[in-house]
């Protein structure tokens, strides 16, 4: 065990977390998370299968004694191409894994102390012995949370601020490794890395790893989509019209003054009520351009029906893999974000939503009021029965 990287007990607690190790340093917690609750995972012989369909995003590693030999291929794969892989020194990585098994999504409910609405994905990498994706660093936050076998892991100490990489490599490997603590993980640990800080894993009997990786967006992302937001919001789409201009600004010349009116004008967009709605949609995106659309199920109810499943003691439960976003509004209500759309909340409705994010069953009776509120989320697939 490492004398420097630092071992908690469990995971910590929320204000924990953000008081000393969000963006700070890692942490490892040896047995964080009990070996039953990797029953309902997805299994190695199923992330293979995966792998051999069109829409998840999959890449097979396979590394060398020398760099310049390893490769790196992107699926979907065949099964001629499992069958000669051999059986060490090789990880398939795929990624969102959560939208595809769902039942992968409960190891969310391990992480409720992180930021869920910058929960990217989680990627499950299944590697024989020897396989390894080298050293690197990543730009988002990620709980390395083991599964079957064992993995030797390396850590940096501090963030890297000018990383120099190996040349010529699909795969951007740090040139020269790294400095840092090494520890052995086991089913059940969990190792959080920040971003910017360099590590390595490499499996020491074949093994599945879980990463759940919280990325947020670059700001050119952030001004993109909230200025096409805006066209497609008429009413708040104004046009610059040149107010305030003077002699200053005459010819080619734009004067401070007007440099400093746009500026204000386009602060006081980014203050707007506008902005919030947004910003609960944008964050509830999907992160894999085959999910995200805010489409209805096949089998939608009618307020009837959905009363009478009720009445019949069913009970409400919002998946885990479903992401929520809430923020407040002037008004004193919130506004709830899920799946790049919006609902304007009042107060009352705090309750009921709240309790769909402790994402346990929560019985719709006690909420007969908002059943129209539930039923939507519900046929918008936000929801499912118990």
């Amino acid at each position: 065990m490492s004398e420097h990287l630092i071992t908690l007990e469990s995971l910590p607690s929320a204000s924990d977390f953000y008081a000393l190790y969000w963006n700070r340093q890692p942490f490892f917690v040896q047995g964080a998370i009990p070996e039953a609750d990797f029953e309902n995972l997805i299994a190695a012989e199923e992330l293979a299968g995966l792998a051999l369909e069109d829409e998840p995003q999959s890449r097979m590693v396979k590394t060398a004694p020398d760099y310049k030999d390893w490769s790196c291929h992107y699926g979907p794969f065949s099964e001629d191409d499992f069958a000669e892989i051999g059986d060490e020194n090789w990880s398939l990585l795929v990624q969102n894994v959560e939208q595809f098994h769902p039942e992968t999504s409960a190891l969310l409910r391990h992480f409720t102390f992180a930021p869920r609405w910058l929960m990217d994905d989680v990627m499950v990498g299944y590697s024989a012995q020897g396989g390894s994706v080298g050293p690197h660093m990543d730009s988002y936050h990620v709980f390395i949370v083991q599964g079957q076998g064992q993995r030797h892991w390396k850590v940096a100490r501090h963030g890297t601020t000018d990383p120099v990489y190996v040349d010529g490599m699909d795969l951007k490997l740090l040139k020269g490794g790294f400095d840092g603590d090494e520890i052995i993980m086991a089913c059940g640990d969990v190792l959080y890395v920040p971003p910017t800080f360099a590590h390595e894993g490499t499996t020491l009997e074949d093994a599945l790893t879980f990463s759940v990786g919280f990325l947020g967006p670059k700001f050119s992302e952030l001004l993109s989509s909230y200025g096409q937001y805006l066209a497609e919001c008429e009413d708040s789409d104004q046009r610059y019209v040149g107010e305030g201009l003077d002699i200053q600004s005459a010819g080619f010349d734009i004067s401070p003054a007007t440099v400093g009116t746009l500026q204000d004008t386009l602060v006081k967009q980014l203050k707007g009520k506008n902005f919030t709605t947004w910003l609960v949609e944008f964050f509830t995106e999907s992160s894999h351009e085959d999910f995200g659309a805010y489409t209805e199920r096949e089998d939608t109810l009618s307020a009837a029906a959905f009363k009478v499943a009720l009445e019949d003691g069913a009970s409400l439960i919002k998946p885990a893999y479903v992401k929520f976003a809430i923020t407040g509004s002037a008004d004193g209500g919130f506004v709830l974000g899920f799946d790049s759309q919006s609902f304007t909340c009042g107060s009352d409705l705090m309750p009921l939503v709240r309790a769909l994010m402790g994402e346990q069953a929560v019985d719709a009776r006690a909420f007969s009021e908002h059943l129209e509120f539930l039923r939507e989320l519900y046929n918008h697939q936000a929801l499912e029965f118990t």
